[in-house]
């Protein structure tokens, strides 16, 4: 894709600037007073405030509702950009190290100043998403730059996402490029987890929980432990780890992670089924957890979800809470991005109380360290993990 393409400037209305000057990346539709032409609109754009004064460049879209994603400084070649971008945050996570994963975020869109750019690393390959239409425009490039930095020895590029619908972009069947066997083996944590790049959910395999894991993990090894939505067991694997004789229950929706569950923790026990219609007959037949681990999928897709999702939430949560026995440690956790911690933290209240159990909270915890965040934008800051340790009300 060539730089060729024309330039254009995008003139903010009065005060629509003040969170661009507190470090927001997002300039919205409604805040825009002067667009660019929509025939032929640039991908690049410079952003002045109603007064005239540069605020940055960004990629602009003038059929979404977020028209401009700031990149990093005054931009004069997007693809010059991309290569450095790429560059920066290659350096940043070799530079932190954490070798014994190998599975890494390697580009995390707007905290990297690449914004709808995700790059996960599982070993000898990568998973792309590709989610605004300027880079797109530039996937090949991106592709390239990704390929002869890395060598990977195959990418998949995730086109399923709905997110692109927002930038006007196709969603249809993932891409491939190079080798990709059915299933890949890595290690994250000390721990060996298979499963499907092709197939597998989001990029193929969650990386943003590992912090979470590694720490709760060894808090977690008792006799009797529930892993709710256990998709391929990542939670569960580390668990039995630390514990050789615990017993592990995994529960999740989908067949063919059940499958990897029982692969990966050949000591678990994997079921196939809705959680919330497996728990309300374990509950009923009086049976108790000394751990419960939730890790549900976005319950809230939209905003137009979230008095559903958080009831979804709320309805998830109080079921596993009275799976848990007493003196039990009780792990909530949401990928919700719409979802607030407040509201998160009003949930679990909730649903102590109509329980009517006492709970210390033992550890928060947010994404990985590789999924790093922009303070000034906390609708970034998506990933949610709790846990607490629960006794009866006296």
């Amino acid at each position: 894709m060539s730089d060729n393409r024309k330039r254009g400037e995008v003139l903010l209305k009065k005060n629509e600037d003040r969170r661009l000057l507190a470090g927001h990346r997002w300039v919205f539709s409604n805040e825009i007073q002067t667009f660019p032409e929509k025939e032929g609109s640039p991908l690049l754009v410079d952003i002045r405030s109603s007064s005239g004064r540069f605020l940055g460049t960004g990629i602009f879209n003038p059929h979404s509702l977020i028209s401009v994603r700031l990149l990093e400084g005054r931009v004069s070649s997007l693809s010059s950009y991309l290569d450095e971008g790429i560059a920066r945050s290659l350096a940043m996570r070799d530079e932190l190290g954490r070798n014994e994963d190998e599975g890494v975020r390697l580009v995390h869109s707007e905290a990297d100043g690449l914004p709808g750019l995700v790059v996960d690393r599982f070993g000898d390959y990568l998973s792309v998403q590709i989610t605004t239409r300027a880079f797109e425009e530039f996937s090949r490039e991106i592709l390239d730059i990704l390929s002869s930095r890395l060598h990977p020895r195959g990418i998949r590029i995730d086109r399923s996402l709905r997110a692109r619908e927002t930038e006007g972009l196709p969603v249809e069947e993932d891409r491939f490029e190079g080798e990709i066997p059915p299933e890949i083996t890595i290690r994250i944590g000390g721990v060996s987890l298979r499963f499907s790049l092709r197939e597998g959910q989001k990029t193929g395999l969650f990386l943003d929980q590992k912090d979470n894991v590694r720490a709760l993990a060894p808090f977690l090894a008792r006799s009797r432990v529930l892993d709710g939505y256990c998709y391929i067991g990542g939670w569960s694997a580390a668990i039995a780890a630390h514990a050789k004789d615990s017993r592990l229950t995994g529960v999740d929706a989908s067949e063919q992670a059940i499958s990897l569950y029982r692969a990966n923790v050949p000591k678990g026990h994997g079921i196939c089924s809705d959680f919330l219609s497996w728990g309300r007959k374990t509950r009923d037949a009086g049976e108790r957890f000394d751990a419960v681990i939730l890790d549900p999928p976005a319950f809230i897709k939209s905003r137009r979800l979230i008095k559903e999702g958080i009831e979804g939430y709320h309805a998830a949560f109080r079921l596993g809470l009275s799976l848990l026995a007493p003196r039990g440690i009780f792990v909530a956790c949401s990928c919700s991005a719409l979802l607030s911690w407040e509201d998160f933290s009003g949930i679990l209240r909730s649903v102590f109380q109509k329980e009517g159990r006492r709970a210390r909270m033992l550890y928060q915890g947010r994404a990985a360290w590789d999924h790093p965040r922009l303070l000034a934008m906390p609708e970034l800051d998506y990933l949610k993990c709790a846990a607490f340790w629960v006794e009866e009300r006296g």
